[in-house]
């Protein structure tokens, strides 16, 4: 033991150190920089939230005959400092006004929740005076008129919200460059590096009719259970994705968005992982999903043409 911590300083003076002298900063300064970055961080956040939010609200609304798992949305949702992580809390408490009790932070243009009078920094409670638990749209699960209380600076007021039904998967937004979106059978999750990647809201309403129909499908339970009954197979979960690609291009158009050149997402996601375009591992390889979406939007142009439902066609049993 002594013989090491001898050798213990010989080691630390022969670390490696720079070759170059760095300027000198201050505290201050670097201060003020982090709040610069926070505030434009909250701005950023608002922006993709309520673009989300927007798009997902059509989509969800739109589809409601066929989710089977569906709530009134008010459009709104609360969050708490306990929403962000450590790092960020000071500045959310500073930017936000947040605190350890959940603040309603978005409100939806046009939404119930608007024309009920909630705002940005209301408290809301619910049934017995219970209040709103933060970090997800409000979906209240009851199928009639909710009579709720919203407080503003401790001064308590009743109002009543009128909410049609949405499906009730809520769309998260995951703050990550990642191209990425995703369902857990619960909710769907868009990342920030999407939300940027996307060229315009069309493109969007695609990527969430697609992670709805994951759940609707009941994708995640299928793909685990043929992952464990194939040990490990994942071609078994391909299938899932190309009919997620299928129902959810019925869900964009049934929400009013134009599902033309949609397939231009997955020529563009080609170019930043070339492996799609030839390699089919969980999902389908590139080419197989751009020419399907092709027909599937010529399958929904024809209904749109002869008056037909616009419902994803049923495997013969």
């Amino acid at each position: 033991m002594m013989r090491w911590l001898a050798i213990f300083p010989l080691i630390l003076l022969g670390c490696t150190s720079l070759n170059t002298r760095l300027p000198e900063t201050n505290d201050l300064a670097v201060q003020k920089e982090k709040i610069s970055q926070e505030v434009a961080a909250f701005q950023e956040i608002d922006r993709l939230r309520a673009r989300l939010d927007k798009v997902a609200h059509r989509v969800l609304s739109a589809n409601a005959d066929l989710c089977e798992k569906t709530a009134p949305d008010p459009g709104l949702r609360t969050q708490s400092l306990k929403s962000y992580p450590k790092e960020l809390r000071e500045g959310a408490r500073r930017e936000l006004g947040l605190g350890s009790e959940p603040l309603v932070v978005y409100v939806r243009p046009g939404s119930p929740a608007e024309k009920a009078g909630l705002q940005k920094g209301d408290q809301i409670f619910g049934k017995n005076g219970v209040m709103s638990a933060p970090g997800k749209t409000l979906h209240w699960h009851l199928k009639e008129d909710v009579q709720i209380q919203k407080s503003r600076l401790g001064v308590k007021k009743n109002i009543s919200l009128e909410a049609e039904d949405a499906c009730f998967y809520p769309a998260m937004l995951r703050m990550s460059s990642a191209i990425n979106a995703y369902a857990n059978g619960k909710t769907i999750v868009v990342t920030a590096g999407m939300m940027n990647f996307v060229k315009s809201d069309d493109e969007l309403a695609y990527i969430i009719g697609h992670e709805l129909a994951h759940n609707t499908q009941s994708h995640i339970r299928k793909s685990i259970t043929n992952y464990v009954l194939s040990l490990g197979g994942t071609r078994y979960t391909r299938i899932f994705e190309s009919e997620a690609d299928y129902v959810g291009l019925y869900y964009m158009v049934r929400a009013g968005y134009d599902p033309k050149n949609v397939e231009d997402l997955w020529r563009r996601l080609a170019l930043q992982s070339l492996r799609g375009i030839g390699r089919a591992k969980t999902h389908p390889a590139y080419p197989n999903r751009s020419v399907q979406i092709e027909a599937t939007r010529d399958e929904i142009a024809a209904k749109q043409a002869a008056g037909a439902p616009l419902i994803p066609e049923a495997k013969d049993e």
